[in-house]
């Protein structure tokens, strides 16, 4: 068996148990963008979504400014204080999930901003926070 595929079913075999952690997970909401609709009564568009309800992510808050981290190391991408990152199981985010779908988090809805798959086995998402 090549090294990628143990390496891979060795993860897969760690991850259910990570995501049931209390302590470690909170349940959030993916919005799913479905539509956005012309409404005239209030001259603007009206977006549409699709609610994945209980869905298991681990949250890391960004309390200062930090660049080329070990989550996101390719991207370089500056994550400024106050944005904050969820890691989802891949089987867990929607098919034809994008930066138009938000993340509902204690009350609080988060526009995503970037959606990074990781090698299959989970999905890295940032969204906007407020500082």
């Amino acid at each position: 068996m090549p090294m990628f595929s143990q390496i891979k079913n060795s993860v897969n075999g760690i991850l259910p148990k990570l995501y049931s952690d209390p302590d470690l997970v909170s349940a959030v909401t993916w919005k799913k963008f479905v539509s956005s609709t012309f409404d005239d009564t209030q001259g603007m568009n009206i977006d549409t979504y699709l609610d994945y309800t209980g869905i298991s992510a681990i949250r890391l808050d960004h309390v200062t400014s930090i660049q080329n981290t070990t989550v996101f190391p390719a991207q370089g991408r500056h994550l400024s204080k106050g944005d904050i990152a969820y890691l989802f199981q891949f089987a867990d985010v929607p098919a034809g999930a994008s930066t138009r779908d938000q993340i509902q988090d204690g009350g609080i809805l988060y526009e995503v901003t970037h959606l990074n798959p990781v090698f299959g086995l989970v999905y890295s998402v940032e969204v906007k926070g407020y500082a």
